[in-house]
């Protein structure tokens, strides 16, 4: 059945409704991390620092794996990619149900989950920009939304598991939920992009003979392409400086999430409390997504210049959290206001990253983002544990995570210039290309005038040396 009537109408709008539902298992899945790195805090008895490697290593692999599942994405398609992760994250599950150490536990719950909510997300996040133009960034707002779903659902869900089944049991009905991404993956129809990509593949199929070279041929020939667009994308000035700035974000952002339920439990907040500022995280970060979507929409509003002062804005808020957070209520306007200025920006992603690097390269971007970001999110929960143990106090590493993410919309900055700049420049070309002739006939002018006023000076010289005679 073809696609190409599709494109913004009609399945779209089913596309849009599964990849949402898959980025809210992935929201289940990446903010519920705090909540279980308590629970493995207390049953396995090791450090701080030592104990946040399980989730960081989350967060880092969904990250740092990028680049492969968007080629994989690319390679395989949205459908296939879809349901080798929630196979993926089923089987890493299962298999961190039956942990005993904190090292089974980054093999199976870090790792293999990771990866598989890594094709997951993926996979969602390009077949809808696929399948929407006009409405893009709208549709990046509602599909992004689900991530805010995810946080408030997560955390609430993971304590009553934990509090119920306990931690192997947790882990069991978490790979059931994050096995639902197969059923989504069936309801994705190849994009009009994949079916042109597969058109070529099968010619290049039709036109050689032997089974072997035809395998070879057609591999090679989407290897190349592969290289070549993270060629172009590498070569991407403004787009790298993007990725840089989410990465620094994400730096300061898995720093003080991760450590968030210790942080105000810290402060007298029981178990249960702790998990619901997820929740209030979640509403606020959910409203503020379509908020972006829709403000991104405004061809009068620049979402890089929307980027840059909702990031530094949640900086400042992350800072001034540790000077009002001895209250219940104190935290869940924090969990609000964090909520706010950072759904938007993630909403953006989409849009801006299409815009940076075009629609064809959307997945390559996206992995790209993915292994700077992968790197941060590596180190961020390590690095706020390490600054505990040293300093004794949240607080010191809390300051540091709102630096990070002050510097992040400090970074967005040249990107606009970089843009503009760009814009000015084939415009220019443009104008050349259409207008070349008028462009010779004002130097032909201009080198006329020229010449006529030289001549009448001479000639007044002329005039005047006669009259002295």
């Amino acid at each position: 059945m073809s696609t190409n009537g599709s494109i913004d109408r009609g399945y779209a709008w089913v596309i849009l409704s599964v990849s949402w539902l898959q980025v809210v298992i992935a929201g289940m899945l990446y903010y519920s991390t705090g909540v279980i790195m308590t629970a493995v805090l207390e049953e396995m008895e090791e450090g701080v620092v030592k104990t946040s490697w399980v989730g960081s290593t989350l967060l880092g692999t969904v990250m740092l794996t990028g680049p492969v599942t968007s080629s994989l994405v690319n390679l395989l398609g949205c459908r296939l990619s879809s349901i080798i992760g929630g196979i993926l994250i089923l089987a890493g599950m299962v298999s961190a149900s039956f942990a005993n150490s904190i090292n089974m536990l980054i093999a199976s719950y870090g790792v293999v989950v990771g990866l598989g909510m890594s094709f997951m997300e993926t996979a969602a996040i390009v077949i809808t920009g696929h399948y929407f133009v006009k409405y893009r960034p709208l549709a990046a707002g509602i599909q992004t939304s689900g991530a805010g779903w995810g946080m408030l659902i997560g955390a609430p869900l993971v304590r009553l598991l934990l509090d119920t089944f306990g931690l192997s049991g947790m882990f069991l009905i978490l790979g059931s939920v994050g096995a639902n991404s197969c059923v989504c993956g069936m309801l994705m129809r190849p994009s009009p992009f994949e079916n042109q990509r597969s058109s070529t593949s099968e010619n290049i199929l039709q036109e050689e003979d032997n089974t072997n070279r035809r395998i070879v041929s057609c591999f090679f020939n989407r290897f190349r392409e592969i290289i070549y667009e993270f060629g172009q994308i590498l070569s991407n000035v403004s787009f790298l400086l993007y990725a840089i700035s989410f990465a620094t974000w994400g730096f300061g952002e898995s720093a003080f999430q991760i450590h968030l339920p210790n942080y105000v439990e810290s402060k007298g907040t029981s178990q249960q409390r702790s998990a619901m500022l997820f929740t209030a995280m979640g509403i606020s970060s959910m409203i503020a997504r379509v908020l972006g979507g829709f403000a991104a929409n405004d061809p009068a509003i620049d979402s890089l210049i929307l980027h840059m002062g909702t990031v530094g804005v949640a900086g400042v808020v992350i800072m001034v959290f540790t000077l009002f957070s001895d209250t219940y209520l104190q935290q869940v306007i924090f969990s609000c206001l964090y909520g706010i200025y950072t759904g938007g920006p993630i909403a953006l992603f989409n849009p801006i990253t299409a815009d940076l690097v075009g629609v064809k390269r959307l997945a390559t971007g996206y992995g790209v983002k993915n292994l700077f970001v992968g790197l941060s999110l590596l180190l961020g929960p390590p690095f706020a544990g390490m600054v505990l143990d040293a300093s004794g106090s949240y607080d010191v590493s809390y300051l540091c995570s709102g630096a990070a993410l002050i510097v992040a919309s400090l970074l967005s900055i040249p990107i606009a210039a970089l843009k503009k700049t760009n814009q000015i420049k084939q415009h220019t070309e443009a104008d050349i290309k259409m207008n070349p002739v008028s462009i010779e006939d004002d130097k032909d002018e201009t080198s006329a005038k020229l010449e006529h006023l030289l001549t009448s000076r001479l000639d007044s010289v002329g005039e005047k040396s006669a009259d002295t005679a």
